[in-house]
């Protein structure tokens, strides 16, 4: 008799042990990246757009720890700064035809909303969440250059595949800053400067920004940074 209330008793526990740890295994699913779903042949997720219950709701988890400055989102827009003053001097257009080449240059995002990209950083790489333009959908520099500090070598920042010319980007979670690290022919690496071409409302990433600035007179580029800022 103890035996069969053994049994009967092992059963129940493993059809309960069956409900629960699927739901469990559920909890520890994470959302797929974009960069995952290009491996894939997927297209990319939608932005997550956040509401007053989004906020309701992470107001009432549990507190998580923070240290040091509030963090930037995974995603969000590309705002270019001039390097002189740290003034915005535009955000990554998000061009049907020549793809994110130039700058959007109103700084007010509510009057041309559909005018800037929107990206997720995600692999050390910038996927296009909304490109206009078609694939691919990764930014970064396209062009086989070295650049190396005194080089004025340029490379065009551009639309690029999925690899190296694209995981490039490191991101300061800090102040939302992206550097580039650039492989070169030779397999060296080195840190682009990003100049900026008004005349031609281009960017391009060189070796050497001063080179660069006093191989033309008078200047045709000038220096910025790259930051990635919130929807």
């Amino acid at each position: 008799m103890m035996q069969r209330f053994a049994c009967v008793l092992l059963v129940a526990s493993a059809v309960l042990l069956g409900l629960v740890v699927p739901s469990g295994a559920a909890s520890l699913q994470r959302r797929e990246t974009n960069a995952q779903r290009f491996a894939r042949g997927l297209p990319p997720l939608p932005p997550i757009r956040r509401t007053s219950t989004d906020t309701a709701k992470r107001s009432q988890a549990s507190p998580q720890v923070q240290t040091g400055k509030p963090q930037p989102p995974p995603s969000g827009r590309l705002e270019v700064r001039w390097a002189v003053n740290g003034s915005v001097a535009g955000y990554i257009a998000n061009n049907a035809t020549a793809g994110p080449i130039g700058l959007n240059l109103n700084p007010d995002p509510n009057q041309l909303p559909d005018c800037d990209l929107h990206v997720e950083y995600s692999d050390s790489s910038l996927v296009a969440l909304d490109a206009k333009f078609p694939a691919p959908f990764y930014v970064g520099g396209n062009g086989t250059l070295p650049l190396a500090a005194g080089s004025p070598n340029t490379i065009e920042f551009i639309n690029v595949e999925a690899g190296p010319w694209a995981a490039v980007w490191a991101l300061d979670w800090n102040t939302g800053v992206l550097n580039a690290t650039w492989t070169n022919p030779d397999g060296s690496k080195d840190q682009p400067s990003l100049a900026y071409d008004p005349a031609l409302n281009a960017l391009n990433f060189t070796g050497d920004f001063t080179a660069l600035y006093n191989l033309i007179s008078p200047p045709t580029q000038y220096l910025v940074n790259l930051f990635l800022v919130s929807p």
